[in-house]
Parts: structure tokens; sequence; C-alpha cells
């Protein structure tokens, strides 16, 4: 959406972060789905791109996410490789230059196992003053442990989810010195949002009560989640003219508030132990045994939810 809107709003946090990192702090962003970590990291890697050498590792896949900062350490401080993965017909050039170029050794990069790769972006990065954005936390166990060593060596600004529950995680925060915690963005920079929006991608509406009622209804809808800003603007824009019975439509699954369904299992916890309990005093079997059998399905699911948050 940035690409079209701009960026708007959070321009103290903004601040925050930036002397956060300017200190030499490791920033940890947090936040619902959809409330615009990555958009928040964007900025703050754009603003110090200029003052220091910046990094930036997309979500995905570790081998590829490996690859990728290799690439981008070696355009900004050159990538310290052995001579092995320099092609023969380039290894004079290099000697007396002192330049390898990415072209060279792209292909031995792509070859070798990423733990090879990630120890070569170590090496090169240690004492450089580096900052790594990581756009998120939510990584395999060997992405983590890559996470672990990159913090000895760099600065981390990662964008992570407020239910992150990984134990391997949970493990790599204590090295973040500065958290931030992303809020909704308020009424008014909601409807700025949209305004851009419509200035860049024109909507057409039946009125002009009609477009304001648009209006009020991305700003109340949306719950001033980004992502379901977008999803609302977007469907408006597919649509190709907005009524008042499509306005009523709009909605989106970032801007929908859940219910939080823990005070419900503490109290179905206590209903099977109070039953277990009573049963053994009137002396009802089969009522034991329902309480006995819900009680085992609950302690099951709740160990598997565990080992499956880990």
């Amino acid at each position: 959406m940035e690409a079209v809107t701009g960026f708007v709003g959070r321009c103290e946090q903004i601040a925050e972060g930036l002397e956060a990192l300017r200190a030499g702090n490791s920033l940890v962003v947090k936040g619902r789905a959809g409330i615009g970590k990555s958009a928040f990291l964007k900025q703050l890697h754009g603003r110090l791109g200029k003052e220091v050498p910046c990094f930036w590792l997309a979500d995905t896949n570790g081998k590829a996410a490996v690859f990728d900062l290799a690439e981008q350490v070696h355009d900004r401080l050159s990538l310290k490789v052995p001579e092995r993965f320099i092609p023969g017909r380039y290894r004079a050039r290099a000697h007396q230059t002192g330049i390898v170029e990415w072209a060279w050794i792209k292909r031995a990069i792509s070859r070798a196992p990423a733990r090879e790769t990630a120890d070569l972006v170590l090496v090169s990065l240690r004492g450089r003053g580096a900052i790594v954005f990581l756009e998120s936390l939510e990584v395999p166990p060997t992405q983590a442990e890559f996470y672990h060593d990159l913090a000895e060596v760099a600065q981390l600004a990662a964008a992570m989810d407020q239910d992150n529950r990984r134990v391997r995680i949970q493990r790599l925060l204590w090295r973040f010195q500065k958290t931030m915690e992303l809020k909704p963005l308020a009424r008014e920079q909601t409807r700025e949002l949209a305004v851009r929006w419509l200035v860049k991608q024109p909507i057409r509406f039946t009125s002009d009560r009609v477009r304001e009622a648009f209006l009020r209804a991305v700003e109340q809808d949306s719950g001033g989640v980004p992502a379901a800003i977008e999803g609302m603007l977007l469907s408006a824009t597919n649509d190709g003219e907005v009524t008042p019975a499509s306005i009523r439509a709009y909605r989106h699954e970032a801007g929908t508030r859940y219910l939080d369904m823990t005070p419900v299992l503490v109290l179905a916890v206590i209903g099977f132990m109070a039953m277990r309990y009573v049963s053994r005093g009137i002396g009802e079997v089969e009522l034991l045994v329902m309480s006995g059998v819900a009680s085992a399905l609950f302690y099951g699911l709740t160990i598997m939810l565990r080992r499956l948050s880990r």
C-alpha cells in the first residue's frame, strides 16, 4: 500500500526507533498481523541506509534468505570468500585488483551448504557496524539459530507477531535491548490513507454522500489496521462503483476482533474437576467416567498446542 499512499503516521515511533538503533541497540517491533510492522521497519531501513551498512532479510526460507543476504553483503561490503569459490579464469584478475565480482562467485555460493554461506556472511559482517533488518521472526529452528549468530556480529531490527510463543524465538529476545509495540492507526490517519488512495486510484461513487460514508466505514471497520484498510480499498477498487449496499460488504480479516477464549477454557477445566468430585460424592460412575474422559482430552489438547507453538 505504501507504493500508492506513502507511509502515514507513526512519526514519534519512527523517531524512537531511529534513536534506539543509532544508540547501538537491537530493536524488536511487535504487533498483530497486518498492523504494518514490515512497513515500519522499511522506513527505518531507508533512513539509516545512508548512515551505516543496512541489510534486509525477507520472510523466506532459510537457504534463500542466507543467499540473498550474502549478495547484499557482497554489494555493500564485499563478501569474504575462499579462493576455491572463484573460478580459475578470474583468480588472476581478483589477485591483481582485489575485487571479486558477484557474478563470479554466485554459482558457488548457491551450491554451497546454507551453513557455510551463513559463516561467510558472519565473518564479513563482524566489526562493520551493520544493521540487519529481519522481516519476520516466524522462522524454523535452523534459521532462528542463524539469527542468534547474527546478533553476535551485527545489530538486529526485527518484526514479530505479538502471539509468537516459539521457545527458540523467546530465547533470542534477550538480545534485543529495545522493544516497541505498534498500535492501530488513529482514525484521522486511517482517513488520510484512504484519501491518498482515492487520489492515486480513483474509485467511482454513486454520490458524494456515498463517498463520505465509505471513508467513515474504512475508519470504523478497519480498526486502524493497515492491512484491513488496504483490503477494503482494494475491494472497492475492484468493484468499479461503490454503492450504499456495497459499503456494508467491505470487511477484511485483519480488521476483525476475535473473542479471547481463555476464560472459557479455564471455566471448562474447573467444570471438569468439579464433575469428578461431585460424581465421586454421589456415586455416579457414568458421570465420573465422562468427566475423566473430558479432562484427558483437554490435557492432551493442551500438550499438543504447546508443542505446536514451539
